[in-house]
């Protein structure tokens, strides 16, 4: 998932609003290809393996829409999408040793919300 920026698809429509942000989104969307996704997330992980989440830590495309069609500003989104994903990438990271075979992507991911995350930080209110 990553913002539309030049060249980039964007997911939920949304678009970048600085460059940084642009830059980072489009190495996220890098490491969050389907097959990237696939391989460390799901070939690697036991069958039938779960991470506990609740229910408010679920970002459902309705909900979007529903935000979107109402006063949900796309910075907001933007930020809404940025925290729920970081927060999912951090809980799966909780649970893998070090030398999982996923460690380093999640760790590479971490790295690359945390810099966004500092990218936010300096235009958000």
């Amino acid at each position: 998932l990553a913002f539309g920026c030049p060249g980039v698809l964007a997911v939920l429509g949304l678009e970048a609003a600085a460059p940084g942000e642009c830059e980072l989104t489009r190495l996220l969307q890098d490491k969050l290809q389907y097959e990237m996704r696939l391989q460390y997330m799901k070939h690697y992980f036991p069958i039938d393996y779960m991470v506990r989440v609740q229910y408010e830590e679920v970002l459902r495309p309705a909900n979007i829409t529903r935000l979107r069609n109402g006063t949900v500003s796309e910075a907001a989104l933007r930020y809404l999408w940025f925290h729920v994903s970081s927060q999912a990438v951090l809980r799966i990271r909780e649970v893998l040793p070090e030398k999982h075979p996923s460690w380093k992507y999640t760790q590479e991911l971490c790295q690359l919300f945390d810099a966004l995350g500092k990218e936010y930080s300096k235009y958000q209110q």
